[in-house]
């Protein structure tokens, strides 16, 4: 199923992008505006966010078909996340995305330019690509009254994932004995469950018409489901490989990040260890040996397991909002199944 609805979002992204370039010649103005764009949005990814969309709206639609116009709709959330990633990237400084160059580094490795020149030009091409998923969105033909309805969630996630990513930046700044537990929660909930979860599924249910009280748990599971998410990428992020997961394994301690797992540790750390958690957070000379040594103390101090036993705590109340949902047997298991082998696997 995930397979399928991935080909078939593809297969519209590809044509949406050609219409999108070729109705307003950007091909002829800049080629390099169209191929950086196409090239970027077009690279492998899980389509985790539309893909929501479909399956959330394919669970309370009648019938079994999903409507072409439905599946272009489920490209706004793919265009969004390019776009935000653009920007994210020019924030966290990165060289690398899903394994390839930055949107910047593609633009300067093209145009031989500064890094800060092709910065700029990012900002400027990431403001494209959200104006395409505003025109995918947009683009749909359910009834007058749905739409819009369904539109004004997708751009207040829009407007909420940014206040997360502020809060993230100063976040950044801010010493790791002054960050609380309910400040790293909430940066969760705002960068990353309301685009990434909350969003795609409210605005699937609300475009099939289902009914506000499904329409209200279906909000509750997708902040459950980007909690779980955010924290299963922040372990990623320290114990994954930089090839799998598309960055560098130090990126989130270069970059100074107040995850889950690095709070925990620092809370529960020797003294020795939490000076050498605070010297390691932004420290741009940090090495794979600093780091191989972070994770013995997130380990040793048990915030990995605890890290865990959340997740797991995530999901079972996901698991229960679920089972409390007014669908049929089948399609409870599918939404199931599929919405957790993201977040276990």
């Amino acid at each position: 199923m995930k397979t399928i609805l991935k080909a078939k979002i593809n297969k519209q992204l590809k044509l949406f992008l050609d219409h999108a370039i070729h109705s307003r010649k950007l091909d002829k103005i800049n080629p390099l505006i169209s191929k950086s764009i196409k090239e970027f949005v077009m690279r492998d990814g899980k389509r985790i966010r539309p893909i929501f969309f479909l399956l959330s709206y394919q669970t309370y639609a009648l019938g079994n078909t999903i409507p072409e116009s439905i599946i272009k709709t489920s490209l706004a959330f793919e265009l969004l996340h390019a776009f935000l990633l653009v920007h994210d990237d020019i924030i966290d400084n990165s060289n690398t995305r899903r394994g390839k160059p930055t949107m910047h580094m593609v633009l300067k490795n093209s145009l031989k330019l500064s890094v800060s020149t092709c910065r700029d030009l990012s900002i400027v091409i990431g403001d494209i690509i959200y104006a395409m998923s505003i025109e995918a969105f947009s683009d749909s033909n359910p009834s007058q009254k749905i739409q819009p309805e369904a539109l004004k969630v997708f751009l207040t996630s829009t407007v909420l994932t940014g206040t997360g990513e502020f809060i993230d930046v100063l976040n950044g700044f801010t010493r790791i004995d002054r960050i609380r537990l309910k400040d790293i929660r909430l940066n969760y909930l705002l960068k990353t469950a309301e685009y990434t979860f909350k969003s795609p599924l409210v605005c699937g249910c609300i475009m099939a018409g289902a009914p506000k009280t499904e329409i209200a748990k279906v909000s509750i599971l997708g902040e459950l489901l980007g909690e779980a998410f955010q924290i299963q990428d922040d372990l990623l992020g320290l114990f994954g490989q930089s090839q799998k997961i598309g960055k560098s394994v130090l990126s989130d301690m270069l970059e100074s990040k107040k995850t889950l797992p690095i709070f925990l540790a620092y809370k529960s750390a020797s003294l020795k260890d939490r000076k050498f958690i605070k010297q390691c957070l932004g420290n741009k000379n940090l090495t794979l040996k600093d780091l191989e040594y972070i994770r013995c103390i997130i380990i040793n101090t048990g915030a990995h397991d605890t890290a865990k036993r959340q997740i797991s705590k995530l999901l079972n109340k996901s698991q229960k909002i679920i089972l409390s949902l007014k669908i049929n047997s089948s399609q409870r298991k599918l939404l199931k199944d599929f919405m957790l082998s993201f977040i276990k696997g």
